[in-house]
């Protein structure tokens, strides 16, 4: 009797099992193509939106909410789009990505925090995104830091927004079957400030600092990130910028190239956003092989 009893203890255990496998596959297993059911949600957001239930507002409209160092939460039925531009692919992003306004010559862009590792795989680069707004927050996961965030709770004080949770993604993100090419802005160093935030932008005659020159993207010493110094030539000024490498990315051994050339990436700001940074998706995007400027 007691091993006909285990037999189907066991038995029941193993169906139990069985059971919230499927189920986590299902909640958790996103598919980076569209399938019917993901096509058909999106097309009931898009009828609500052309028939006046939910109101598309721009990046920069939903930006405007924000309050510096306050939490707004977005209680109306508005809705947001937007093209990926940051990749999590090499780990130099970490449960995060921005969303900008265009492909091309963007004018605004908009820091996303999702509780998900490889979103590449569902938000991939140039994917384009609609976003539920109503219950979701707009404000700094570090309070003070400058970065204007869309996150899905809020930190027990009530003053920071924290990430998306992974269950709740498929019911405020849904993507379209575009994936546009991202054309990086062109930039200098010099123009640069802090409305270029989460924007994918390029920079020409740029070199890493001589003194840094063949080091690793990161240093052995750092648990987080490093930052490396890059110069960019601006006529006859030679002006210095952060590249900011996180020690999870999968190339922070490499070495830092020796050359000059364009080099492509997402403004960002450090940790405490005390500066502002240049964040590669890809080392690929450094693409400094050729000579020094003028030579």
């Amino acid at each position: 009797m007691n091993a006909i009893q285990h037999i189907k203890t066991t038995g029941v255990l193993l169906g139990l099992l069985f059971f919230f496998g499927c189920q986590q596959e299902e909640t958790f297993d996103i598919p980076a193509e569209l399938g019917t059911e993901e096509n058909t949600e999106l097309n009931v957001l898009l009828s609500e939106i052309e028939n006046g239930d939910k109101s598309l507002v721009s990046i920069q409209q939903l930006k405007d909410f924000f309050v510096y160092r306050n939490v707004h939460t977005i209680s109306s039925d508005l809705v947001v789009k937007g093209y990926v531009v940051s990749s999590d692919r090499t780990g130099n992003f970490y449960k995060e990505f921005y969303l900008q306004d265009a492909p091309a010559t963007p004018t605004v862009a908009l820091h996303i925090m999702i509780d998900q590792v490889d979103s590449y795989n569902m938000f991939n680069l140039g994917r384009e995104v609609y976003i539920d707004l109503k219950g979701l927050h707009i404000g700094e996961a570090r309070r003070g830091n400058g970065i204007i965030s869309l996150g899905g709770n809020l930190s027990a004080d009530g003053n920071e927004v924290e990430s998306i949770r992974q269950l709740d993604i498929q019911s405020h993100f849904y993507r379209t079957k575009t994936t546009a090419e991202i054309v990086p802005l062109p930039i200098r160093f010099s123009e640069i400030n802090s409305d270029h935030i989460g924007m994918f932008v390029s920079v020409d005659d740029v070199s890493v600092s001589f003194s840094e020159q063949g080091k690793p993207f990161v240093s052995p010493r750092d648990y987080f990130d490093t930052q490396r110094t890059l110069e960019g030539c601006e006529g006859g000024n030679t002006v210095s910028f952060i590249l900011e490498t996180s020690a999870f990315a999968s190339y922070k051994d490499l070495p830092l190239p020796s050359g000059t050339g364009t080099i492509k990436g997402i403004v960002s700001k450090t940790y405490n956003g005390s500066d502002i940074v240049l964040t590669l998706n890809d080392s690929a995007d450094a693409a400094l092989t050729g000579p020094a400027c003028g030579g």
